[in-house]
């Protein structure tokens, strides 16, 4: 071989040499950013999950909470019921025993050869039954009050119940707003790292 073709061989060696080379260096180059764009798209996905499933957690426990109010209101509204009815039936006690004791009064008058119908024995008997009926109108308006305090106890139940589904909505919402907002960041940072880079 003369030396004019010798010294052609080996430059193109030379120059097939360096392609390989370059190409190798790329291929590794390459083989590095797939890996950490594997690592970091997968970072980005669980933590959009964790978010997520956080949010969710939290409105499933606001939601629990909103369904115990419920469950208050409407032990508040029964006893609002009952209350009101066992004062009825309070009162209905006082008006008997207001009735036994005028007959049991008007019954000892007559026996004592007191007229009933004059002078102090009416007196008495009225006296008697002012004092049944003042403790017969307290009895109910204990139970009237009663009632008002059970009544405002579930319209304050079905309020709280209210506020906590809103809050378990605004909840869900947020964890998926921070999941998607992750997720999107994630994808912002995998572009970039897959855009190509200008040569100098």
């Amino acid at each position: 071989m003369c030396p004019i073709e010798l010294m052609t061989a080996l430059g193109a060696a030379g120059g097939t040499g360096a392609a390989v080379g370059g190409a190798t260096a790329a291929a590794a180059g390459a083989s590095t950013l797939s890996f950490g764009t594997i690592l970091s798209g997968i970072g980005s996905v669980v933590s959009a999950i964790g978010q997520m499933q956080a949010g969710a957690a939290q409105a499933a426990q606001m939601q629990h909470q909103a369904q115990i109010a419920e469950y208050n209101a409407k032990v508040a509204d029964n006893d609002a019921i009952l209350a009101q009815r066992a004062a009825q039936a309070d009162a209905d006690t006082v008006d008997r025993r207001k009735r036994i004791t005028i007959a049991q009064q008007s019954a000892n008058f007559a026996a004592s050869g007191v007229v009933i119908d004059e002078g102090s024995t009416l007196e008495v008997l009225g006296d008697t039954a002012a004092e049944f009926e003042l403790e017969r109108l307290n009895t109910l308006h204990e139970g009237e009050l009663r009632k008002r305090a059970n009544l405002i106890a579930g319209v304050q139940g079905r309020a709280n119940k209210t506020s906590l589904l809103a809050q378990a909505k605004s909840a869900k919402s947020a964890g998926v707003r921070s999941g998607m907002t992750t997720l999107a960041k994630g994808a912002t940072e995998i572009s970039k790292s897959l855009s190509p880079k200008k040569i100098t």
